[in-house]
């Protein structure tokens, strides 16, 4: 029988979760919300780094380009958005709802390395892909004396 693996930071990283979203809620215990409704949803990200710079993936599924800015400002770069459920039907007629819609903010601090004048963003089949080369390192070089 296969047991799973354990994850001392499995149980850490939850107790964040709830804890952030009990805190930093600022819509929490509004009228008869169901949770989902009230709460603003956080996308995962997977940040990669080679020599060449890194990678900054972030799921945004039903979330529209015109609907997500990138800023960067001291070092920091911001990315923010808002998906939205478009619904057609009334309130009361829904069974079951667990699309979550509201807006996230997601920030990193960016390292001296990064290039912040060539920082290229794209989102492919709601996958939101930010590429921030790295500044070429400056390399000793050989002067010459006349």
């Amino acid at each position: 029988m296969n047991q799973p693996i354990y994850s001392p930071f499995g149980a850490l990283n939850q107790l964040h979760r709830e804890l952030s979203r009990a805190f930093d809620d600022p819509v929490a215990g509004r009228g008869n919300e169901t949770p989902y409704e009230a709460t603003n949803w956080l996308p995962q990200v997977d940040i990669c780094e080679d020599e060449a710079g890194f990678t900054v993936t972030v799921d945004v599924p039903g979330v529209a380009p015109k609907d997500i800015d990138i800023t960067l400002d001291h070092n920091t770069l911001t990315i923010k958005g808002t998906r939205s459920t478009t619904t057609e039907a009334d309130e009361g007629s829904y069974k079951r709802r667990e699309r979550i819609s509201g807006t996230f903010i997601r920030q990193f601090t960016l390292p001296r390395s990064a290039d912040a004048d060539a920082i290229k963003a794209r989102v492919d089949n709601g996958v939101l892909e930010v590429a921030i080369p790295k500044v070429e390192a400056n390399k000793p070089r050989t002067i010459s004396v006349e």
